[in-house]
């Protein structure tokens, strides 16, 4: 034996049954290129190693049984997994997630973590260390019981949550399974009839659809002959009745469509066969219409729940939590919870609630997969930009020197154009202001909110605790930087880092993927006039011509096609010049005609004709007459979901582009709105006459520092916590983003499942998302701006 193979493992366990080795094996005889059949050991599914491999730790229970829709549910996935070592994964994932919670919770109770700078000496100067998040927590709860819930009660929720995932794993699975399984059930009774039409034999009706079709379906047809065989069924059409029932309760027209097949046979006539089984195939069609127009009807109700939990949740929440900050003395406004409320909870929740919506979708059409080695794609890494082979990472690199230098250069510099009577530069685009700037401009010293600053100084007569002097000097500082006449926020700065990483996300995106898109899209339109050809060669060979002449006919009659020279033209070369055989005219590896079309509804069809012609040309040209009328049914069905869908998606289009990113970028200037209008109810508990030169203004509302002191409670310590414009600007633009390719796999996954137009509509909509948000906030603060003035 050859060293190569002295540790390979045989197929079969060395002491298995007879049973088990027949179950551990299938058949493929779907690799056309190949044009063989093999026996191979069916792979075991990564769940199914980990439940057997917690048996090492947890002892299984050998009474254990399954639930009536779990038993369902392994049934149908054809899994080897007993009960026992089910339990046995459920209860180590248990014991597991909590321990892990637990130690979690443990570390970070004890282990000081985080920075702070929160302390003084006797002298005012700041003194930092590293504090625990449990002492960080009880600072903000002024409770120990509290500040435990508030850690150890999250990890054990993800634990809970773990624990619920392993338990619906499998029916999860199963329901992925047969939504996509049902992809191919048209095409499955659309083979059945066809065989029925040609040869009223059930037996080799099944037997062809099991051969030709795909999927889940295909596949328990294949396992239903093989038991028939093993004597599990007394008759194939025993064994094609438990399927219909199997499957009924996912597919109902499949069910009814079975039977009406098996009916058939028993019609004496062939006129009233034909007409049964044209029936099966349009109640077929009338059933599959249905569900669709029902799923697009019920699309317009998630759709708006996304728009709600997505965009307006985060504009309501930005008035909620400083609010509730202030008045609560919670910490709900620090930037560490508006970043794991805006940029990991509301975009987590948002996902799963559009990817369940998304797993719903009634399947209709499979899109071309194209590899990344295929033939005029460009090489991994580069790109063709019009007559040029482009370095991404070159390109990416450049973008980002150029963008962020230019950024960089208008936040320090700015653009300046001249100097004014007193020799002071004057700026096209001023620079990014700062504190210092803003203070000098104001009459103010440098050192105004310093210790021993003039603020110190004017407020040391009226407040003499140093402590509570401190406090309110932060919390008048963070007012007056929060106007808009005083803002030092630097938008350039931030600005130009969005849009550079908007302009590095589109150019990877887009021109890493438009070539296969490119592919995809000619596939298509290869693909639909593949179903109008197939028309003419059908007539062609109704006429008793050969394979050959039908072929060549049909590639003469349409000659501007590109499925008449590609596939056609090139089979017919094949056939005169290399003298192949059909099938390896169509098939072979290295010049068959289908080597680089990446389209399974051609390849299944010109199998088809291969296997068709060799019955001769007129069965030859009837099979090919009912699939050209089975694929534009198949072709009606896609079309029909994607102009009801069409109508919801073109609105969620609309939405995530414009709409979203406006009302968020308000939400900044509405931020600071509510910071000053907190900020003067605050410092009302202090006194009303210090002020930093003059009443603070809030634009469109009404002045507040007259509200009462015992309406709030709490001390400024907890306003000088919040999030700093800077830092709310930031986190809401992370939160566009994320919403971007959320809602843009939403709309993408609704109207067709493809990842490779995901990522070019993703690279369409993030540069003008993220330009909206930009001019949205610009345009907001200035009006605030100009009501404050």
């Amino acid at each position: 034996m050859p060293p190569s193979d002295a540790n390979k493992r045989p197929f079969y366990e060395p002491n298995a049954s007879p049973g088990e080795i027949y179950k551990s094996i299938r058949t493929e005889d779907r690799d056309f290129e190949k044009g063989e059949t093999k026996l191979v050991k069916s792979t075991v599914p990564a769940f199914v190693k980990f439940c057997k491999w917690t048996t090492q730790f947890i002892r299984p229970d050998m009474k254990a049984r399954y639930s009536e829709e779990h038993r369902e549910a392994i049934d149908f996935l054809g899994w080897d997994l007993k009960a026992s070592e089910f339990g046995s994964a459920v209860s180590f994932t248990m014991f597991a997630g909590v321990g892990i919670a637990l130690l979690i919770g443990l570390l970070l109770a004890a282990v000081p973590l985080i920075p702070d700078c929160s302390k003084f000496d006797d002298e005012g100067i700041q003194v930092c260390g590293t504090i625990s998040v449990l002492q960080l927590v009880i600072g903000f709860t002024k409770s120990m019981e509290m500040a435990l819930v508030y850690i150890f009660m999250p990890l054990l929720l993800i634990a809970l949550f773990l624990i619920n995932y392993v338990q619906r794993y499998p029916l999860e699975k199963a329901r992925e399974e047969q939504i996509r399984a049902l992809t191919y059930v048209p095409e499955i009774v659309g083979y059945m009839t066809m065989s029925m039409k040609l040869v009223p034999n059930l037996e080799r009706a099944i037997e062809f659809a099991a051969e030709h079709g795909r999927g889940k379906i295909a596949d328990d047809l294949r396992k239903m002959i093989w038991e028939v065989q093993l004597g599990f069924y007394n008759t194939l059409s025993e064994g094609l009745d438990a399927m219909a029932y199997r499957w009924g309760k996912f597919s109902d027209e499949f069910k009814r469509s079975l039977m009406m097949i098996r009916a058939s046979v028993l019609e004496e006539s062939e006129s009233k066969r034909y007409l049964l089984l044209d029936r099966t195939v349009t109640e077929m069609l009338d059933s599959i219409k249905n569900k669709m127009e029902n799923y697009a009807r019920q699309l317009s109700q998630p759709s708006i729940m996304l728009f709600y939990l997505g965009v307006l949740l985060p504009l309501i929440l930005i008035i909620i939590l400083p609010i509730g900050s202030v008045f609560s003395g919670a910490p709900l406004a620090r930037p560490e919870i508006l970043i794991l409320v805006y940029n990991i909870l509301i975009p987590l929740g948002a996902f799963i609630f559009a990817r369940n919506v998304v797993l719903t979708r009634p399947p209709t059409y499979e899109p071309p997969v194209v590899p990344d080695n295929h033939p005029g794609l460009p090489p991994k890494n580069k790109a063709q930009i019009g007559n040029m082979m482009v370095d991404l990472r070159l390109g990416l690199l450049v973008i980002l020197l150029v963008c962020g230098g230019i950024t960089l250069g208008l936040s320090q510099f700015g653009v300046p154009y001249g100097k004014d009577e007193l020799g002071q530069s004057t700026y096209l685009i001023p620079p990014d202001p700062n504190s210092e700037k803003v203070l000098l401009e104001d009459n103010k010293p440098t050192n105004y909110f310093e210790p021993d600053g003039l603020l110190d100084k004017e407020l040391s007569t009226e407040i003499t605790d140093p402590v509570q002097r401190r406090d309110r000097i932060a919390l008048e500082r963070q007012r007056y930087f929060a106007q808009g006449t005083h803002d030092i926020t630097p938008y350039k700065l931030v600005f130009g880092g969005l849009l550079t990483f908007g302009l590095l996300a589109y150019f990877y995106l887009f021109f890493s993927n438009q070539g296969k898109r490119k592919v995809q899209l000619e596939t298509m339109q290869m693909e639909t006039e593949f179903r109008d050809s197939l028309y003419i060669l059908a007539s062609r060979m109704g006429e008793n011509k050969p394979v050959e002449e039908a072929l060549q006919h049909t590639r003469e009659f349409l000659p501007k096609t590109i499925v008449a020279e590609r596939i056609y033209g090139k089979i017919v070369e094949n056939i005169s010049l290399l003298g192949m055989p059909l099938e390896a005219a169509v098939f072979d590896k290295t010049f068959g005609a289908l080597r680089n079309i990446p389209s399974a509804i051609i390849k299944s069809s010109m199998k088809l004709l291969v296997d068709s012609v060799n019955l001769g040309v007129n069965v030859s040209a009837r099979t090919l007459m009912s699939l050209s009328m089975q694929l534009t049914n198949q072709e009606k069905v896609t079309r029909m979901l994607s102009a009801l869908v069409r109508e919801v998606t073109s609105m969620m289009h609309t939405m995530v582009i414009f709409i979203a990113p406006i009302v968020l970028g308000i939400t900044t200037s509405l931020q600071k709105v509510v910071m000053v209008t907190l900020s003067q109810i605050v410092s009302s508990q202090g006194s009303s006459s210090v002020t930093t030169s003059s009443s603070v203004s809030v634009p469109g509302l009404p002045d507040l520092s007259n509200v009462g002191t015992g309406l709030l409670g709490q001390n400024p310590e907890v306003f000088q916590t919040m999030v700093t414009p800077v830092q709310f600007v930031l986190i809401v633009a992370i939160y566009v983003i994320e919403l971007v390719i959320i809602m843009t796999y939403y709309n993408t996954k609704i109207e067709e499942d493809n990842d490779v137009l995901f990522k070019i509509n993703l690279a369409q909509s993030l540069p003008i998302a993220i330009l909206c948000f930009i001019v949205s906030v610009l345009i907001s603060n200035s009006v605030v701006g100009a009501l404050g003035s």
